[in-house]
């Protein structure tokens, strides 16, 4: 059985120059493997996912309240890495990796969930196998990454069930505001 998909995403985005960046990688490499996972998701940090309506709208003021106490910081992307076989992302250096985990963790303990573990990081292809994988890193092995942005904000995306991708801004969250 699969699960579903969840309605509402609580994301991160870098700039719009970074967002289309990112778009441009996935679709080189979509283009040299021919089919990749998440090709068409809007560059994006997960912080937590909600399944419902009703599940957001029991977390959705608190998740306002943690906003307003945090402070915003330049975060720094910079390396190509992957979990395993599967998925191949950008990730954050040591500082801003310590600073976006924090910033995931102390939300879902804010709001009363345990998590698990953390890893934040920014897709570029999930669902690859070995052989995808390997053209992924062959592919950008010579081209350096290095994104840079305040991450001063959260987003509330909603699924859209047309355009199957998570397109619909709710809501932006300003930090410290």
């Amino acid at each position: 059985m699969t699960r579903p998909i969840p309605l509402f995403s609580l994301v991160i985005f870098p700039n719009s120059e970074q967002s289309n960046l990112i778009k441009s990688y996935k679709q080189l490499l979509k283009n040299h493997t021919g089919w990749l996972g998440s090709a068409n998701a809007m560059a994006h940090i997960t912080v937590i996912n909600f399944e419902n309506e009703l599940s957001l709208q029991l977390h959705l003021d608190r998740i306002r309240e943690f906003c307003k106490t945090v402070i915003p910081q330049k975060v720094t992307l910079n390396a190509w890495d992957s979990f395993g076989e599967s998925t191949f992302f950008v990730s954050p250096n040591q500082t801003s990796q310590q600073y976006l985990n924090n910033l995931t963790t102390d939300l879902h303990q804010y709001l009363g969930f345990k998590i698990k573990n953390t890893h934040a990081h920014l897709s570029i292809a999930r669902g690859l196998d070995a052989k995808n994988m390997k053209i992924a890193y062959e592919l950008f092995a010579n081209t350096p990454i290095n994104l840079q942005f305040i991450c001063d904000s959260f987003y509330l995306r909603r699924f859209n069930d047309q355009t199957q991708q998570y397109s619909d801004i709710v809501e932006k969250m300003d930090f410290g505001k």
